[in-house]
């Protein structure tokens, strides 16, 4: 019960609203008590507590029902104190809310909201000049993502995130001013609730790779400390920095340079192979994507093969392609690896079990795999999916 009274006294003590608002109210009681003891001898209209603090209110407010009016001198005098009282208060009332909204709207505009109350949300970190474009294309693949669920964390100046905050499909988006490996930022963004980080390549602040590469690597070790659980995808441009990102535990690494040079060299050899990338990516006409999708728990530890002729192709439209194995958060895969690598009491067997458990990565995909293939706990399925 202390505890209560004493933080109660400090968000008293800590708010600007606070005592504006008791000091209303009790000027209210006080009125609505002098005016039953002025008026209750002379007027029925004022013979109770109730009556009085209810004509009070209705004054003060300037609504002025009628239903009750003194006739005293005195109650007089109270009912245009009364009024003048509660002109003056509306007004300050009407300003404060007013400014409160303004305050509230100038601090999202420039980055300098918290998110605390926000879940299940995406984390989008750092700038590129092509930002809109990417946050189209993950509203777009996202299914059942919606722009106020997207909060973006950078130093980029606030007008060009109120650029893209115009455009009707992102209005709505949510932008953290600050440095996205920095634990400050992280935690306005609401990350321990957050259901994915994005890092992006951050070209904002410096343009050397290994800077850039530098400070993602950083983000992911925030984020991780911050949130251990959180599905974290980073973007690296040079692929020296895998080892880094790996020892804290990114859960998965975009090589975007490395991928575009192969896109290159492919289509020298083949022909339309960025077209066929495109289309499997649900970018073009064709409407087919590749997606991931739950195995039902039945199939674990039985093969590729019986899981593939009885998975469903929902009427044609859905083609099993490959498995993805290891998915999910990476430590709570590696607790439960570990605890089965120890049911075993020889020793040879505990070593290579634990060994196995150390060079557990995340997110294997096996491409059209043998149909002995053994599919393992935290695995999903590959499909290569077409909408109508």
């Amino acid at each position: 019960m202390k505890r209560r009274l004493g933080r109660l006294a400090h968000r008293y003590r800590n708010s600007q609203y606070a005592r504006p608002v008791v000091i209303i109210l009790l000027f209210l009681v006080v009125s609505g008590a002098g005016s039953v003891f002025l008026e209750s001898r002379s007027n029925e209209q004022f013979r109770g507590f109730m009556d009085g603090l209810w004509w009070s209110i209705i004054t003060f407010s300037t609504t002025g029902y009628g239903d009750k009016v003194p006739t005293t001198l005195g109650g007089q005098i109270l009912a245009i104190v009364t009024i003048f009282v509660g002109v003056g208060a509306m007004s300050l009332l009407s300003g404060a809310l007013a400014s409160l909204f303004v305050e509230r709207n100038t601090r999202a505009r420039r980055g300098l909201m918290d998110f605390k109350d926000l879940s299940g949300h995406l984390i989008m970190c750092g700038w590129r000049d092509d930002m809109k474009d990417i946050l189209s294309d993950i509203l777009h693949t996202s299914t059942g993502l919606s722009p106020d669920h997207v909060v973006l964390v950078s130093n980029v100046e606030p007008e060009k995130v109120q650029e893209l905050q115009e455009d009707e499909s992102l209005r709505g988006l949510k932008f953290v001013r600050g440095d996205y490996h920095a634990e400050l930022a992280l935690m306005r963004a609401s990350v321990k609730t957050a259901r994915k980080v994005v890092i992006i390549a951050d070209t904002l602040e410096s343009s050397s790779p290994s800077e850039v590469d530098s400070k993602t690597v950083m983000a992911v070790l925030t984020v991780k400390s911050l949130a251990r659980d959180v599905y974290v995808t980073a973007e690296v441009l040079d692929r020296k920095y895998e080892s880094y990102l790996k020892h804290v535990q990114c859960d998965e690494i975009l090589f975007s340079r490395d991928f575009a040079r192969q896109m290159i060299a492919s289509s020298s050899a083949l022909n339309g192979l960025s077209h066929i990338i495109h289309e499997l990516l649900g970018q073009g006409a064709s409407g087919s994507r590749l997606l991931t999708v739950s195995i039902p728990s039945d199939y674990v530890n039985r093969t590729y093969g019986e899981y593939r002729q009885n998975q469903p192709s929902a009427d044609g439209k859905r083609l099993l392609i490959g498995i993805l194995s290891n998915t999910g958060s990476p430590n709570t895969m590696k607790i439960e690896a570990l605890r089965d690598a120890q049911k075993t009491s020889d020793v040879s067997q505990l070593i290579s079990n634990m060994q196995k458990v150390k060079g557990l990565e995340v997110n294997q995909p096996v491409l059209l795999p043998p149909d002995d293939f053994r599919i393992q706990k935290h695995a999903m399925a590959i499909v290569l999916e077409r909408d109508e």
